[in-house]
């Protein structure tokens, strides 16, 4: 079981200048790449984990 909550993420971003003759900026262009793995349900291991279920967002 994958917990909703909790997750990995990688994050990589690149960004790319141009200049002109004069050195002046003509362009710029960022990219990014943003992933995210859900991690496994640590169960009891977990702060929310009570009665065999998750409660992360359970109102009482």
């Amino acid at each position: 079981m994958k917990c909703p909550y909790a997750v990995n993420r990688h994050m990589v971003q690149q960004s790319v200048y141009e200049y002109d003759d004069s050195g002046n900026q003509t362009t710029q262009q960022t990219i990014e790449r943003n992933t995210a793995e859900f991690v496994d349900c640590l169960m009891e291991d977990c702060g929310a984990w009570h009665d065999g279920k998750c409660r992360y967002n359970q109102v009482d």
